[in-house]
């Protein structure tokens, strides 16, 4: 299960590089970057690129299911 706690190791292990707390992933193909910030407990996904994002409540560190659908969606953009 991903939780707070080994979602940075998971970052990692996907290549995601941190910088002050903020990790990220540039995707080349469409030049947009995935971020997961620790600083604010958000994550932060590519809407001005035109990724929608219907719903808020998965957008924050509040439920272990929001670590999986960011890990989802980086599997898509992959």
């Amino acid at each position: 299960m991903i939780t707070k706690d080994n979602f940075k190791n998971l970052l990692l292990h996907l290549n995601f590089t941190e910088e002050r707390g903020v990790f990220a992933k540039h995707f080349p193909d469409g030049d947009f970057y995935l971020k997961a910030d620790f600083n604010k407990n958000e994550l932060i996904f590519p809407e001005e690129k035109g990724l929608k994002v219907n719903q808020r409540q998965t957008c924050n560190f509040s439920q272990n299911e929001n670590f999986v659908v960011f890990e989802c969606v980086h599997r898509l953009l992959e």
